[in-house]
């Protein structure tokens, strides 16, 4: 963790960077931070502007600092209400991978069963496969990194990191020219199954262990839950590796750039293996 403070701070962040990542004129970044009710600003504003504040590291702050101390040097993860056993066992073998890294960095990963939109006492939390209105009204009861995981928020004011299906397509047609299928579990995100519906002209999502997948003997996998589900003697598999070998050193980078309130620019926060 010590790490993480070695990195080159930016420069002070204004109130009017954190008007513009909370999309706000600057008088309600003013109005927000002295708690001027009169100028009757909703929940969801002020919350959007602590959001920004917090990342941005603006100061003063004192209301966001409080809330970074309760439980320091802990990640939590949390998955969508709407998870079954197969996205379970998905995100297991994601924790499998981040641990180690997590425990070199004297970081404590932990796996919440809370669905709840609550707060969370920890030092950031990863998001796994939410929705949009799930993530967001988690996020609204916190102001520490919320880092989304195979979800399309497209919000700069959190890092999310999904897979990039284009790479994966390019690689299946050098593999198997356009005969194939794209098989993956079916995604709690919408945007990321009209993603990879818009990307993939044949899909195939997965919603049961005894799910078959009838027609296709060319298939391209990204879900390491999935790679040992389809026999060789049945079908030719493509197993894109590079995303899920990257995403856990790629997700503590993404937490470690919240915490220090890097000023990245809005697109770098998309990130895309």
């Amino acid at each position: 963790m010590n790490d993480q403070k070695d990195l080159t701070k930016p420069k002070k962040a204004t109130n009017r960077d954190v008007a513009r990542l909370a999309g706000v004129s600057v008088a309600t970044v003013s109005y927000v931070v002295n708690g001027r009710e009169d100028q009757h600003i909703t929940e969801a504003t002020k919350k959007k502007v602590w959001q920004a504040i917090n990342f941005l590291n603006y100061s003063p702050n004192p209301y966001a600092v409080g809330l970074n101390t309760e439980q320091p040097h802990t990640i939590v993860i949390r998955s969508s209400a709407a998870a079954n056993e197969m996205t379970e066992r998905e995100l297991l073998c994601f924790m499998h991978q981040l641990d180690p890294l997590c425990e070199a960095k004297d970081l404590q990963l932990i796996y919440s069963l809370d669905k709840r939109p609550a707060k969370i006492a920890a030092t950031a939390c990863i998001c796994f496969d939410m929705s949009n209105e799930e993530f967001h009204r988690l996020a609204e009861e916190n102001f520490i990194p919320m880092i989304a995981l195979d979800s399309l928020v497209n919000d700069p004011v959190f890092y999310q990191i999904t897979v990039d299906f284009d790479a994966v397509k390019r690689c299946a047609e050098q593999r198997f020219g356009k005969d194939f299928c794209y098989v993956c579990l079916r995604p709690n995100n919408s945007q990321v199954e009209q993603k990879i519906r818009s990307v993939f002209p044949k899909v195939h999502f997965v919603s049961g262990w005894k799910d078959r997948v009838v027609g296709h003997t060319n298939l391209v996998l990204t879900q390491p839950s999935l790679f040992d589900l389809f026999d060789e003697a049945e079908f030719d598999v493509l197993r894109y590796t590079d995303n899920y070998l990257r995403r856990p050193s790629c997700t503590l980078d993404c937490i470690n750039k919240a915490l220090n309130r890097l000023n990245t620019a809005d697109e770098a926060h998309f990130v895309e293996l």
